[in-house]
């Protein structure tokens, strides 16, 4: 298993002062600084009154308040306050009283006060910093090594370098952070050759990885074009810390190169380096990699190959297209696969144009394979030649591009597709139509007027055509397509019959109800079934008002005869939250064959009306109908479920 790309970056961790809370509070006029002073000097003030005037002085204090906070320094419970207080202060008089703090405090006031110097870049204070570099107190150390690290400055530079070898190993990776830390502010500011002697030293130590990974970077990065041969020198070490600091240093420099050197030191490498180099040519994005990644593709380890694959896609060279198209019969299935996903992302016009001649080809498999990438790629332009071919006398072919035309088309194609429909019979042909008709209507912005073209071209339309049509219909819904759904239920073809009842029962909303109640009302027992059925979902999803779905339960309960039927009514009842419901499911009760699905639907339908704690206004009424259902069924899980509701009802009712 190829190793994760290691990225290799110095951990670093930070001092971070705390915001002021400035949304929280009202900020005091500056004329209330002599208040804030006052507070911070009194002996009777609260530990709290002084936190909140050195969070409003941290706004509005001036060179009178760095007297008063500088004395709070040494306070260990005031002294983080009186320090985020001062750091914010512009007065250079602040960094005096910091200073000043140095050689009087000890352990966690000295550490802050370190770290408020450093926030600062104060760089008068290196001196003094550069001693409590070798401070006993371990945390001390580290913490001036940090603030010497904010300050940057050559000075500072060079104290940490002189300390480092005599660290101790518990703080020398603090000693590491200040000299990373300067060293990347000096090569900021110019000073390129002393943060190139920084990196050297930190690179050469026996250190942590992040370390030598980090100096290494930094050393290449901070030589600019003279890091090349240095970058060079790594790519090839067998060390892969230091290999894939190279690695990631070659992402950061410009120029052709550092690119030619990622070319050249790849040859010989493993697979997995290879790979690394690879994506990081991709990160480069300089395309003049392209031929030889192209070469690669070609052939050689799999995984590699795949690396190389992405990473062309990736940077969109229209100059991969060929070698992706040639790619599609390759042996291996998985580099197959991945050339046609190459295919299908790379974002140029050429991709377009070599899909488009793979589909005029007239091969069945790259004609498939064409389709799909036109529907990944979105080819809206394909539509011409897709026309061609649902037009032609292909069969094998014709049903897919005719539903292609439908996927990249829009309401645009509709008239197109409605002409087309005309001219097939085929059942394979008629579905793809249907699906691509109904996907242009559904698309439009306006849905319904497209379905006005459909119930204009009805009349004079065939019947297999008529079908096509009934069922697009259905799916878009409306009063326009209703009213001509209806004018073929007493259609003289069987066919069209049938599809017009389909139709009403595949109705997305109720408005089609009153026409199957009629229907099931006429109809012989197999279809009266089925029309039931579809003239009660709506009442089951539930998107009408209770009453209106137990009117339609009403309704049905007077034609219902099978007991495929009524087990269909028990059903529905169960879902609608009424008391009226469970008195059209008591007489069920008394019917051997349904006795147990009418109380299984009794049951249900109580345990929803019971839903809740405390009173319940209907639990009255579910106490006898909960009665009968206990003594009638015989199921024991249901009369339990009878018994505990009965009991609840009960309750709930004597508690009203």
């Amino acid at each position: 298993m190829s190793r994760s790309r290691i990225y290799i970056v110095l951990t670093v961790a930070l001092l971070s002062a705390f915001a002021v809370p400035t949304l929280a509070q009202t900020v005091a006029p500056k004329g209330d600084e002599a208040k804030l002073i006052a507070v911070l000097k009194s002996a009777d003030a609260s530990r709290k009154d002084k936190i909140d005037a050195c969070r409003q002085l941290a706004i509005i204090g001036g060179k009178d308040s760095i007297a008063p906070l500088a004395a709070l320094l040494g306070n260990e419970e005031l002294s983080h306050n009186a320090r985020y207080a001062l750091e914010p202060n512009p007065d250079p008089a602040v960094n005096e009283a910091l200073r000043d703090a140095l050689g009087k405090l000890k352990g966690g006031p000295l550490v802050g006060v370190i770290g408020s110097i450093g926030v600062r870049r104060d760089a008068k204070a290196v001196g003094a910093l550069a001693k409590l570099l070798r401070d006993s107190d371990a945390v001390v150390a580290r913490a001036a090594a940090r603030a010497m690290g904010k300050i940057g400055t050559l000075e500072a530079a060079e104290a940490l370098q002189q300390a480092l070898p005599k660290a101790s190993t518990e703080n020398r990776l603090d000693f590491c952070e200040g000299l990373f830390r300067c060293a990347e502010t000096l090569a900021a500011n110019g000073q390129k050759p002393q943060a190139v002697a920084i990196y050297d030293q930190l690179r050469k130590l026996d250190s942590p990885h992040q370390v030598r990974g980090g100096a290494l970077r930094g050393a290449i990065l901070a030589r600019g074009q003279e890091g090349v041969s240095l970058l060079r020198e790594h790519l090839r070490s067998n060390d892969y810390i230091l290999f894939s600091a190279a690695v990631q240093a070659s992402q950061e420099m410009p120029g052709p190169e550092v690119t030619k050197a990622l070319l050249e030191e790849m040859k010989g490498r493993s697979a997995d380096n290879r790979i690394v180099m690879i994506q990081a040519l991709g990160r480069r994005g300089d395309k003049a990699a392209v031929p030889a990644l192209l070469d690669t593709v070609k052939s050689g380890e799999k995984p590699v190959r795949l690396a190389a694959l992405a990473t062309v896609t990736e940077m969109g060279d229209a100059s991969a297209v060929p070698v992706f198209v040639g790619l599609l019969g390759d042996s291996d299935r998985e580099i197959a696969q991945a050339a046609q996903g190459s295919l299908a992302t790379i974002p140029c016009h050429e991709a377009d144009a070599a899909v488009t001649e793979m589909f005029a080809s007239g091969d069945i498999d790259k004609q498939r394979m064409a389709l799909d990438l036109m529907g990944r790629r979105r080819m809206a332009d394909g539509i011409p030649i897709l026309l061609k071919a649902a037009r032609s006398a292909n069969e094998q072919i014709r049903p897919d591009a005719i539903k292609m035309i439908g996927d990249l088309g829009g309401a645009d194609q509709l008239p197109t597709l409605l002409e087309l429909l005309d001219t097939i019979d085929r059942p394979e042909d008629l579905a793809a139509a249907e699906q691509a008709i109904a996907s242009a209507c559904t698309k439009a912005k306006d849905p319904q007027a497209q379905a006005d073209k459909l119930t204009g071209r009805l009349p004079q339309a065939k019947p297999a055509q008529q079908a096509v049509l009934l069922r697009v219909l259905a799916a878009v819904g409306g009063p326009n397509s209703l009213k001509a759904v209806r004018t073929l239920i007493d259609s003289g073809n069987a066919d069209v019959r049938s599809a017009a009842i389909r139709a009403l029962g595949n109705w997305r909303t109720a408005d089609a109800a009153p026409d199957l109640l009629a229907l099931a009302k006429t109809s012989d027992s197999a279809q009266k079934t089925l029309l039931l059925r579809s003239y009660l979902n709506p009442a089951v999803r539930g998107e009408m008002p209770v009453e209106q779905r137990l009117e339609m339960c009403k309704q049905a309960a007077s034609l219902v005869q099978r007991d495929e039927e009524k087990r269909l009514l028990l059903g529905t009842l169960s879902n609608i939250e009424s008391p009226d419901a469970m008195g059209l499911i008591l007489p069920y009760l008394s019917d051997a064959n349904l006795r147990q699905e009418a109380g299984l639907a009794a049951v249900t339908l109580a345990q929803k009306l019971l839903r809740g704690r405390g009173p319940s206004k209907v639990a009255a009424q579910l106490i006898e109908p909960l009665e009968k259902v206990a003594q009638a069924v015989t199921n024991d899980d249901v009369a339990k479920r009878a018994e505990t509701l009965l009991q609840q009802a009960k309750t709930r009712s004597s508690s009203n």
